[in-house]
């Protein structure tokens, strides 16, 4: 079975510019957004929705819709795309009289209930539909995002040409892009277009990819939906958007971009034998074994970035018995140009177990008990086969340096692992932190030059045995951006003690060295080193 002959197994949205306009008239009157939402739930079923509980919001809107003799429409529509609940089609077209029922399904957003005759017509939603609190330049917007329907309302196992909406991984990435303004971006594996939306903030024209036709059909009715909102023509979408359908970077063979981002299909997945290609999920599943599609993406988007081109994407990468963390990574770095920075940041690892059962939960793989233990059985083998003794997941940030500049400086590589909580958004903190160590890079002393002075969310903690005289271990702690701690030396602790903006770096260094008689050089490095990572600033 091909890949279009799956995606004919489940409906995809029709892109009916009319209805959509309807549609969108609809949610506006209704005030189907997260803050309507918010007044009409409680913190705590709004907390078990985020946990995929759904019976305290279920309680709630009955009781509420119970108690008004006109439904409140925005409490109709949480009903039908927030719980999956079937919806009286009475009900239904007065919460959304233009584009109404019949246009709903022609849309293919709602089937009719069978087998129930004697409780009326009624509709359930095909797919989902989800409001969407997007920060953009302006400010904060109201967005609705459409994607197929999530394991929590559904009965059975996700289908292999699932699209996935908003998740945590979408979000988390969402919330990392440096949003600076640029002329030409991608997004790799669009989905149901999240990312896609977010760059039409700050990028002039967009061109998206995906491997599957459903999530670039998806991606088209979300742009339409939200065409206002995005500054785009819904009569013209092709005037700053692109959808483009392949694999990966194909599609763009040959083309340049300022800014690349993606979520890619970078699930490790066992590969047996008598495996078929039709049950691999697109969304997740890229077809290679191990990392491998990892190492093909990183060693590939060189040449499709423009100079100074920036690229931000998510990924795993195995970790064999004994190595460090980040093995892989660097092999990988090793073989990019020289003029190409990479920076990996891992934020969680998970051991073979932990990880298999990560992927079947979110397939709801588990609702079917043989083939559940078929596949946790083929993740144990692979693993144990290749040695590989955990996989690591964190965010990838590369760039391409002019070549003058590229052949001046070394090449700036760096792997850090850090798994505590963060302050979303880290977007503006990454580019921040490459900022100072370009500055750093290109010349030292002018940083050295200049006063600094701790953030003010850096804090010290001194570790000591009673009666001690002196602290066996000094931690410089962020508060906020990436939370980072990291252990200082006492003369770089008496820097940061000192550092009240009257002095240079330079001046003060010299003088904690002659108090202290540490070496200047080595100070400068550690004080340099804690510029760059954000708890100095000038």
């Amino acid at each position: 079975m091909s890949r279009a002959d799956r995606a004919e197994e489940l409906p995809a949205p029709v892109a009916d510019r009319e209805l959509i306009a309807a549609l969108r008239a609809d949610l506006d009157a209704a005030r189907f957004t997260n803050e309507r939402i918010a007044q009409l739930l409680s913190a705590d079923a709004l907390a078990a929705l985020d946990r995929d509980q759904f019976l305290p919001a279920e309680l709630e809107l009955s009781e509420l819709l119970a108690a008004e003799p006109v439904p409140d429409p925005c409490a109709v529509l949480a009903q039908l795309w927030l719980l999956g609940h079937p919806i009286p089609a009475g009900q239904l077209q007065a919460a959304l009289p233009q584009v109404g029922v019949q246009g709903l399904r022609r849309l293919n957003l709602v089937h009719q209930v069978s087998g129930e005759p004697e409780r009326g017509e009624r509709y359930r939603p095909s797919v989902d539909l989800q409001p969407y609190h997007a920060e953009q330049a302006k400010g904060l917007t109201d967005l609705w995002v459409l994607s197929d329907l999530p394991a929590a309302q559904r009965q059975d196992a996700l289908h292999p040409e699932h699209v996935l909406g908003i998740g945590g991984a979408s979000l988390t990435l969402a919330a990392s892009i440096h949003r600076a303004p640029v002329a030409r971006a991608l997004e790799i594996g669009t989905g149901c277009g999240i990312q896609l939306m977010h760059l039409l903030d700050h990028a002039e024209h967009v061109v998206a990819t995906d491997l599957s036709p459903r999530a670039l059909a998806f991606t088209e009715f979300n742009l339409g939906l939200n065409a206002p909102a995005l500054d785009l023509d819904p009569e013209d979408l092709g005037a700053r958007v692109e959808l483009l359908q392949g694999s990966l970077l194909e599609p763009v063979a040959g083309r340049r971009f300022d800014l690349i981002v993606s979520n890619p299909p970078f699930v490790i997945t066992p590969r047996p034998a008598d495996e078929q290609e039709q049950a691999r999920y697109t969304y997740r599943d890229g077809g290679r074994a191990g990392d491998e599609l990892m190492a093909e993406l990183i060693s590939g988007l060189p040449e499709h970035l423009s100079d100074s081109g920036t690229a931000q994407l998510l990924g795993n990468w195995e970790i064999q018995d004994q190595d460090a963390w980040d093995a892989r990574p660097r092999l990988w770095c090793d073989q990019l140009p020289a003029e190409v920075d990479a920076w990996f940041i891992q934020r969680d690892r998970q051991d073979g177990a932990e990880y298999a059962e990560t992927w079947l939960r979110d397939a709801a793989t588990e609702r079917d008990e043989v083939r559940y233990r078929q596949r946790y059985s083929e993740y144990l083998q692979d693993f144990a086969s290749r040695g590989v003794e955990a996989v690591g997941f964190g965010m990838i940030w590369m760039r391409r340096r002019p070549s003058a500049e590229a052949a001046a400086l070394p090449s700036w590589r760096r792997f850090e692992e850090i798994t505590g909580p963060v302050e979303q958004p880290l977007g503006p903190v990454l580019g921040a932190m490459v900022s100072r160590a370009d500055a750093v890079a290109r010349d030292p002393q002018a940083v050295l030059g200049r006063a600094l002075v701790v953030a003010p969310d850096v804090t010290e903690e001194r570790h000591q045995r009673f009666g001690a005289e002196h602290p066996e271990v000094i931690i410089a702690r962020q508060g906020a951006g990436l939370r980072r701690t990291r252990t200082t030396s006492s003369s770089g602790a008496g820097f940061m003690g000192a550092s009240d903006g009257e002095c240079t770096a330079a001046q003060l260094i010299t003088a904690v060295c002659s108090l202290t008689e540490a070496d200047e050089e080595t100070l400068a490095v550690e004080i340099l080193d804690l510029y760059v990572e954000g708890f100095l600033q000038t």
